[in-house]
């Protein structure tokens, strides 16, 4: 992020993504004219304005803080489904969001919300990509039950490569590409790979079957995960208060998965 423009990585990503996903993905059976429409709003949704919301966002805020407030979006995604009538507000769900959002929070809140107040901007950015992927992740979940997920994701960042053309024509003609060293080059290579293409085949696949609200309580796995690699690869050490959290993360998944009880009726 600090050797190139945050739009020019996030067009990047997309574009080697679509191309190694379409490559891959050999199933081309042809789609209504309804799922071409709801592939370009997922497209929307899960890929332009999650890419450039979030590495734009990222760029103006602290880290900590966009780590505390990606943590909002299992909270969109439980309200969303609520609305649309596709899941059951249990006290099993809302106090396994609750207990695992409480476990984010005690990883990162040690480090406060210094420079939010500078960075409004930014925090804003990072709100609007929970926004936008909580409802993807609601309003998706049909037609990755429907249609092969794999076939879903590779058309929609297929599709986002042309929406995303607009935003991303001025940082790409006015980059300088020359000055890019090659580690930018291997890291992007690693981002398309795994955050990327593994990550949302992996999270399409999980949409078909777990609800939207659990798949989106993982998010609060982030945290914890960033610091032990942090641990492993930056030699930071681990706090005891880390370990706390992460128990604290299982538990809220763990209860967040749960069914609803069914009750006994006379007949």
């Amino acid at each position: 992020m600090r050797n190139v423009n945050p739009l020019v990585f996030a067009y990047l990503r997309v574009v080697g993504s679509a191309i190694v996903l379409n490559l891959i993905v050999h199933d081309r059976a042809t789609l209504t004219r309804r799922d071409g429409w709801q592939l370009a709003g997922f497209a929307a949704l899960a890929i332009v304005i999650n890419q450039t919301f979030f590495l734009s966002g990222l760029a103006l805020t602290s880290a900590h803080v966009a780590a505390i407030l990606i943590t909002t979006l299992p909270v969109f995604v439980l309200g969303a489904s609520i609305a649309l009538g596709r899941e059951r507000a249990t006290a099993a769900k809302i106090g396994g969001i609750a207990l695992a959002a409480a476990g984010a929070l005690l990883v990162v809140g040690g480090e406060g919300f210094a420079g939010a107040t500078k960075s409004l901007l930014g925090d804003l950015l990072i709100i609007g990509n929970s926004l936008a992927y909580g409802l993807y992740l609601v309003l998706s979940k049909p037609m990755m039950v429907r249609l092969s997920a794999r076939r879903v994701v590779a058309r929609m960042f297929a599709i986002a490569t042309v929406m995303m053309i607009p935003i991303a024509a001025w940082p790409l003609a006015t980059e300088r590409w020359s000055a890019i060293p090659p580690s930018v080059w291997v890291a992007l290579v690693l981002v398309i790979l795994g955050p990327t293409v593994g990550a949302y085949l992996l999270n399409a696949w999980a949409l078909g079957h777990a609800d939207s609200s659990l798949v989106a309580a993982y998010t609060y796995l982030q945290p914890v995960l960033t610091t032990i690699l942090a641990a492993i690869y930056l030699g930071e050490v681990m706090r005891p208060i880390v370990i706390a959290a992460a128990a604290m993360i299982f538990a809220g998944v763990y209860l967040a998965s749960q069914p609803p009880s069914t009750a006994m009726t006379a007949p």
